[in-house]
């Protein structure tokens, strides 16, 4: 059962930059995923234990059961951690 703040959040949906962290940064794909990152990853363990956080972050949270998320957010993000002026 989708928790009421991500379906009325998906109900005011009215495009991708909705969804943002803020209006120059997307963060993880979502408004309600806050996780920090303290120190940028460089290794794959370490972008696989920020990825675990962040997921981990979404299912407490029921962003996974937003239709608009999708988790591969989360490795576009880490992806990209290196050439983005955006740190979430």
């Amino acid at each position: 059962m989708t928790k009421p703040n991500i379906l009325k959040c998906y109900q005011n949906r009215t495009d991708d930059s909705y969804c943002a962290l803020s209006p120059s940064c997307k963060g993880w794909g979502c408004r309600f995923l806050t996780t920090v990152i303290e120190d940028i990853p460089e290794t794959g363990d370490e972008k696989a234990k920020l990825f675990v956080q962040v997921y981990r972050e979404a299912k407490q949270k029921g962003v996974l059961e937003c239709p608009a998320y999708r988790s591969l957010f989360i490795d576009e993000v880490l992806e990209n951690i290196n050439v983005s002026n955006c740190h979430v």
